[in-house]
């Protein structure tokens, strides 16, 4: 095979970008050339997306048949899409939690639905958003394909043929995101764990055990970010390379704090739910989507109950929440 054309400062590494047709706009995706070649993330599935990739690899004298790993950072639409492109040859690996995504469990999504039903009502959210939520999600699932899962990877596991490089588990943006790590250069491959022209929400996920409770996405997304000190690049999901991460992720530390301060002002004169405070905080945004900003709302509440800013109660199957 002739050898790959450099695309990337580190020799191993080779990025694709591909179209999207959400409003975060174009992947990143990434070939690791080593005694494997492996490749990260996929783009979503729609026939500009694919016709883009099979270029990019036929640029570099490749096809699908000669990936041997698939790793997918999490389970987002935009990253696993055409993940059945490379499915015949290679191996599909990512979080354990990966799994009833890239299958499709139809059961699975039924409890989740039922979950959020039930729960945005908790928070005050009305049928018509409740019913909105539930469209967009079956509107983004049509950019996947039902896929078999051949394996897991969790913290600290290093991956086959990619020598120097291990796992580090990255949850906030989504419960099954994963990271790789390169010890010998701190470089670090992190989807859409850390990006530099944007923040990423730390979207809320039901719990994927029964009677457990629901993760406090935001919390694990600080506490995965803090993780993450010391790499000397990095490479998103979606924009330009990160060339600075410490600095990124002060930075995206402080604005979180920054931004539930403002979140507890509106709850300084009365007690309110999560839904009328995404409703004042995001006036004209909450309609367009409204998955995305009580997320936000919600999650800088938790922030804000851990650090004693608030306190919250239920009443009558409905959680208020006030200032202290």
């Amino acid at each position: 095979m002739m050898e790959l054309p450099l695309i990337k400062k580190t020799a191993q590494i080779r990025q694709m970008t591909l179209p999207t047709p959400f409003l975060v706009g174009p992947v990143n995706t990434y070939l690791i050339w080593s005694d494997a070649l492996v490749l990260i993330d996929t783009g979503p599935k729609t026939e500009e997306a694919q016709g883009q990739l099979l270029r990019r690899l036929r640029e570099m004298n490749l096809r699908p048949k000669d990936i041997d790993r698939v790793i997918l950072t999490h389970h987002h639409p935009d990253h696993i899409g055409m993940t059945h492109v490379f499915q015949e040859h290679a191996d599909i690996i990512g979080h354990p939690k990966m799994e009833p995504w890239l299958r499709k469990d139809m059961s699975f999504f039924e409890e989740r639905r039922t979950f959020f039903a039930g729960f945005y009502r908790q928070h005050g959210m009305p049928e018509n958003w409740i019913q909105e939520i539930e469209q967009g999600n079956r509107y983004y699932m049509k950019y996947t394909e039902e896929n078999r899962f051949d394996g897991s990877l969790q913290e600290g596991d290093e991956i086959d043929g990619v020598p120097g490089w291990r796992i580090i588990e990255t949850p906030g943006h989504a419960e099954t995101h994963i990271s790789l790590w390169n010890e010998r250069d701190g470089t670090m491959i992190a989807g859409d764990h850390l990006i530099g022209h944007i923040s990423s929400n730390a979207i809320l996920e039901a719990p994927y055990e029964k009677n457990k409770p629901r993760p406090k996405t935001l919390l694990k997304y600080r506490d995965a970010m803090k993780k993450c000190r010391g790499a000397a690049i990095v490479y998103p999901g979606h924009g330009e390379d990160i060339t600075e991460p410490d600095r990124l992720i002060d930075e995206r530390l402080h604005e979180q704090t920054s931004k539930a301060a403002v979140f507890k002002k509106w709850l300084e004169e009365k007690e309110k739910t999560a839904f009328e405070v995404c409703q004042q905080m995001y006036p004209k945004m909450y309609s367009k989507q409204p998955a995305l900003t009580f997320s936000e709302t919600l999650g800088h509440f938790d922030l804000l109950e851990e650090l004693g800013e608030i306190t919250s109660r239920e009443e009558n199957g409905r959680i208020w929440y006030k200032s202290v």
